[in-house]
């Protein structure tokens, strides 16, 4: 079992717009998510400096962007550590070699950066927040866009845990925040609510496995990330969501 106690963190305390599109409005226009989906088929997974710096937002991007050249760009030239680590300075303010500068990254903040600058040769088109908690809207995240774009408040108790699960009582241990605060993406989900159910994150290099309740429990922000890394040239996602159309929704709202 890995111990990651001696591994980075980086999220920034939550930080909220009342302009940011939320996905909960939207919710009438989309489809039900089916129950279960995987979009995690990469055999492996960078590590992006987040064992050595606190850039854990803009490596769970640079995840996210793996993920999807995946499906719809197979070979294309996928973002480097040292573009990672750009990204890291552009939108934080770190500079390399002078570790004090190492202070993290707000996600809000990151992926205005995401859409406006990019990563390596990748913007995104939008985003949109979800519910902190939200099983239904996080899990219709996860289906019509790849993946989700999740911040916890990690406990001390997930040190060392291969599965990402609430412990008795939140104290101690067990508390949010405890350990500290964590961006990663989920890309993968299975069955019905419970305590039991698998989300997959990559994290690390590596996946690791979150319950639900564990989410709804340590979650405090989550987005929805619409890119054309998603959609094919026809515009059509892996899942066969039209893209065109939800575009030209969200301009209609």
């Amino acid at each position: 079992m890995t111990d990651f106690k001696n591994l980075k963190l980086g999220k920034k305390r939550a930080v909220f717009d009342p302009r940011t599109f939320k996905l909960s409005k939207y919710l009438r226009r989309l489809p039900v998510a089916p129950g279960a989906a995987n979009w995690l088929r990469l055999p492996t997974w960078p590590m992006y400096g987040n064992d050595t710096l606190g850039d854990c937002v803009e490596a769970a991007a640079g995840h996210m962007v793996d993920l999807w050249d995946s499906y719809v760009m197979p070979g294309k030239s996928e973002p480097t550590a040292a573009q990672i680590i750009q990204a890291y300075s552009g939108c934080a303010g770190y500079v390399p070699g002078e570790s004090w500068t190492d202070n993290g990254t707000d996600m809000l903040s990151f992926l205005k950066y995401w859409r406006n600058i990019g990563i390596g040769g990748h913007k995104i088109l939008a985003f949109m927040s979800l519910t902190p908690g939200d099983l239904a809207e996080l899990k219709l995240a996860i289906w019509l866009f790849g993946s989700a774009f999740i911040g916890v408040q990690l406990p001390v108790s997930a040190q060392g845990a291969s599965e990402w699960s609430v412990p008795n009582g939140l104290r101690g241990a067990g508390a949010p925040g405890s350990w500290g605060g964590h961006c990663i993406p989920v890309g993968a989900y299975s069955g019905t609510h419970s305590a039991r159910v698998r989300n997959t994150v990559v994290t690390w290099g590596q996946t690791l496995t979150m319950s639900d309740y564990f989410y709804q429990v340590y979650n405090d922000e989550s987005y929805a990330v619409l890119s054309q890394d998603w959609v094919n040239v026809g515009g059509v996602a892996p899942n066969m969501f039209d893209l065109s159309t939800l575009e030209a929704d969200l301009a209609s709202l």
